[in-house]
C-alpha cells in the first residue's frame, strides 16, 4: 500500500490493517525462527571445523617461522664473523690465489643483499621463493669453493669452519621458510572460507534472536490493537486532534517512547 492510500484510510481501517499485519507475523515468525535456527545449527560445526583447520595451519606457520628466525639469526651472526675473518685472511695474503671472478662477487655481500630484500621488502610468495633459490645456489658454490680452499690454504681453517656452519644454517632457514610458505598458501583459502561461513553463521544467529524478540512482542502488539478496536480509538487520536486544532505535537522522536506496534512497523521487522 502506497502512502496516499495509507493516509486515505479511516482510523478503524488502519488499525485493522495493523492488526492483520501483526497476526500474520505472529503466525509466520515461528517458522522463520525455526528455519534460521536450523541454518545456524548446520553452519556451526562446519565453522568450528574450519576454525580448527585454520588455527592448525597458523600454529604450524608460527612454529616454522620461529625455527627459521632462530636459524637465520645465528647464520647472520656468522655472516658478520666470516666477513671479518675473510678480511684478516685477505690482509695476510691467504686469499691471493682466490679465483678473480668469485673474489669480485664477494659471497658475503650477495648474501647480505638477499637478507635485506627478504627482511625489508614486501615480496610476493613467488619472489620469496626466487630469492631462496638464488641463495641456495650461492651457498652451493661457496661450499664447493670452501672445500677446495681448505686444501690449498690450511690457515683458512677457522674461516672455512665458520662459513660452512653459516651455509648449513642458511640452508636450514631456507628449508623452513619454503615449508612455511607452503602452509601459508594452504591456509589462505581455509581462512577465506572460515571468514565467509562465520559471517553467515553470525547473520543466522542475529536473525534467530530478532525473530524470537518479535515473537515475544507479537502477543502484546495484537492485544493492544484488539483492545483499541474493541473499545475506541479516541485515546490514540487525542494527539492528532490536538495538532489539527492548532496545538503542538507531543510525540517525541525516540523509538523507546513509541508504542511497540509503532516500533515494529517502523522497520525492526524484515
Amino acid at each position: 500500500m502506497d502512502l496516499n492510500a495509507l493516509l486515505a484510510l479511516e482510523p478503524e481501517e488502519l488499525a485493522e490493517k495493523i492488526l492483520e499485519r501483526r497476526q500474520f507475523l505472529s503466525k509466520a515468525l515461528p517458522e522463520i525462527e525455526a528455519r534460521m535456527s536450523a541454518d545456524a545449527d548446520e553452519l556451526a560445526p562446519h565453522v568450528e571445523k574450519l576454525r580448527l583447520a585454520r588455527d592448525a595451519c597458523s600454529n604450524k606457520v608460527a612454529e616454522l617461522k620461529s625455527r627459521r628466525n632462530e636459524a637465520q639469526s645465528e647464520a647472520r651472526e656468522l655472516l658478520h664473523e666470516s666477513r671479518k675473518l675473510r678480511e684478516i685472511v685477505e690482509n695476510s695474503g691467504g686469499m691471493k690465489n682466490l679465483d678473480p671472478k668469485w673474489a669480485k662477487e664477494k659471497l658475503e655481500e650477495q648474501l647480505q643483499d638477499i637478507e635485506d630484500q627478504i627482511e625489508k621488502s614486501a615480496l610476493s610468495l613467488n619472489d620469496e621463493r626466487k630469492l631462496l633459490s638464488k641463495r641456495k645456489e650461492l651457498l652451493r658454490k661457496n661450499d664447493d669453493w670452501l672445500s677446495q680452499r681448505k686444501k690449498d690454504n690450511p690457515e683458512m681453517a677457522q674461516y672455512v669452519q665458520v662459513s660452512k656452519k653459516m651455509n648449513k644454517l642458511f640452508t636450514l632457514a631456507d628449508k623452513l621458510h619454503r615449508e612455511m610458505l607452503t602452509y601459508v598458501e594452504k591456509n589462505e583459502p581455509i581462512h577465506a572460507e572460515f571468514t565467509e561461513k562465520r559471517g553467515e553463521l553470525r547473520n543466522s544467529m542475529r536473525q534467530v534472536e530478532r525473530s524470537r524478540a518479535l515473537i515475544k512482542q507479537s502477543e502484546s502488539a495484537i492485544q493492544f490493537w484488539e483492545n483499541a478496536l474493541q473499545n475506541d480509538l479516541d485515546s490514540l487520536l487525542q494527539s492528532a486532534k490536538k495538532v489539527d486544532s492548532g496545538g503542538p505535537s507531543s510525540i517525541r522522536r525516540k523509538s523507546a517512547d513509541l508504542p511497540i506496534s509503532a516500533k515494529l512497523e517502523g522497520g525492526e521487522e524484515e
